[in-house]
């Protein structure tokens, strides 16, 4: 980064960076889990069986999204405003979650057969039901990941995201081993969330407010109950919803209009590819937010243009030259990821891939809404575009098949973002910082070009995508985007949370 830059990265963005570090830690544990499951699904089992698998995961992930973002992002926001009431907090919030849970479990059996036949394939309806079974457990989940968020426990957050992902994987694999069908991957995932579930209730427990780093503030609110929670969950359930629903409708419009089992394959696979920035990136927000709900109950509006400003570089360094990359190999590193004839799925993985680019800036902003506590404003913003998406969807996927849908959805993301940007910089009076963005992608393009060269076939492309990453960084130092400075100081607060966390077990 330049002088100018490096000389105003203050405590907020050695926060921010420091907190993001562990929770993109567990994240990534997550991701490369969910990737080596998927790939050995993929060669395990036939084309059409791995398409049932992604859309039975991917409408499971929407209808979990709600355990997700209700109660816990509720918990997340009145947690830093105020942590001496962590007690209160985290009991109310538990009855409700697990109330919400209940009710969406069961409105879920009920509708499972109305959305089999919506989709024509009543075969579905066993492994639906079946994979609902995990929304008990993922509430539990969700609620004490949550709580570890909201208390600024980052590295526990981290270590729980792992454990899940540890848990899931190994049970899955050897379940489909032992029964080479659907069946053994779905209950597999339902271990996963007990193994989350279980490492983060561990680490609450350990975990104490005087660990948290953030104090009560002198207007912090003193009384909470389920109408409190409630209030700021609910929009914000539906927030993340209608959000969800605008990247997830393609796979089943795909299913509904198209009816071809391995359209449905290539569509699930390239989506979950894509599904990394925004699996990955999400540590951004996960981080964010906790700091962003301080700041604001506080009304430090420096501090706060200072989180969001540090949030956007953060993601541009890592989501620029991440997308422009993948764009330019992705033929190959879908035909090295899965058998060779999904390297039909490269068009829609490039689509897919800036949709969630998208996603993912979005997500940065519509934080900043949320810890404001404006929560119908962050509702209407997805929920506006959830009739486009319809449409968007229905019209292009009948007219250009599977490219249609993955079309779609990246004309909805980036209105969602457009949208988000606009309200966050001029309510924060934020200043973005143009001149950093600059840097970023002049050698994230250079890089871009890089891809056009010829490479190594097969796992050759591993050692050329790292050598990429080394000039992208070596480009970044050349125009002073980053500075020894600025790499030394990184790695004196990476090492003293680490001590830290060896210490205390969960401060950060």
């Amino acid at each position: 980064m330049s002088n100018t830059y490096g000389a105003r990265l203050d405590r907020p963005a050695r926060q921010l960076a420091q907190g993001t570090f562990f929770v993109l830690a567990g994240q990534a544990a997550f991701v490369l889990g969910g990737y080596l499951l998927h790939f050995y699904l993929a060669r395990v089992i036939d084309p059409v069986a791995y398409g049932t698998y992604g859309l039975i995961m991917t409408v499971l992930t929407w209808t979990e999204s709600a355990l997700n973002s209700g109660v816990p992002w509720a918990v997340r926001k009145w947690l830093p405003a105020d942590p001496q009431s962590a007690p209160r907090i985290l009991g109310v919030g538990l009855r409700w979650q697990m109330l919400v849970g209940v009710l969406l479990s069961a409105a879920t059996l009920l509708l499972t057969p109305w959305f089999t036949g919506a989709v024509r394939d009543s075969g579905l309806t066993f492994y639906l039901r079946l994979a609902f079974a995990d929304i008990i457990v993922m509430a539990l989940y969700t609620f004490y990941r949550a709580a570890l968020n909201g208390l600024r426990q980052f590295p526990a957050q981290g270590a729980s995201m792992a454990a899940y992902t540890v848990a899931k994987l190994a049970s899955s694999v050897l379940l489909v081993g032992l029964s080479r069908s659907v069946t053994g991957a779905i209950v597999g995932n339902i271990v996963g969330s007990v193994g989350g579930w279980l490492a983060a209730w561990f680490f609450l427990r350990r975990a104490s407010v005087s660990d948290s780093g953030i104090s009560a503030h002198a207007d912090a609110p003193q009384v909470y109950t389920g109408r409190t929670l409630l209030s700021f969950a609910l929009p914000s359930m539906l927030f993340t919803l209608a959000g969800n629903f605008l990247t997830t409708l393609g796979l089943i419009g795909v299913k509904a209009l198209i009816q071809d089992g391995v359209q449905v394959a290539y569509y699930s696979a390239a989506n979950y590819l894509a599904t990394a920035p925004t699996l990955l990136l999400i540590a951004f927000s996960l981080t964010l937010f906790p700091h962003l709900a301080g700041s604001i109950a506080a009304k430090n509006w420096p501090l706060t243009r200072a989180y969001i400003q540090s949030a956007v570089r953060y993601l541009a360094l890592v989501l620029i030259p991440g997308t422009l990359i993948v764009l330019g190999t992705s033929r190959q590193i879908i035909s090295i990821l899965y058998p060779p004839h999904y390297a039909a799925a490269a068009p829609l993985l490039n689509l897919l891939l800036v949709s969630t680019g998208l996603q993912s800036l979005y997500l940065v902003f519509a934080n900043a809404i949320l810890a404001e506590g404006r929560t119908l404003l962050a509702l209407s913003i997805p929920g506006a575009l959830v009739p486009v998406s319809l449409l968007c969807t229905w019209y292009l996927t009948g007219r250009f098949g599977s490219a249609g849908a993955a079309t779609a959805a990246v004309l909805t993301t980036a209105l969602a973002a457009v949208a988000a940007a606009r309200y966050v910089v001029r309510r924060f009076a934020v200043r973005l910082p143009w001149a950093s963005l600059a840097r970023i992608t002049t050698a994230s393009l250079a890089v871009y070009s890089l891809t056009q060269l010829p490479v190594l076939r097969g796992f050759g492309l591993i050692p050329h995508v790292l050598l990429l990453g080394v000039v992208y960084l070596a480009l970044l130092v050349l125009l002073q985007e980053i500075t020894r400075a600025d790499m030394a100081r990184w790695r004196t607060d990476l090492a003293g949370a680490a001590r830290k966390w060896k210490a205390g077990g969960t401060r950060a």
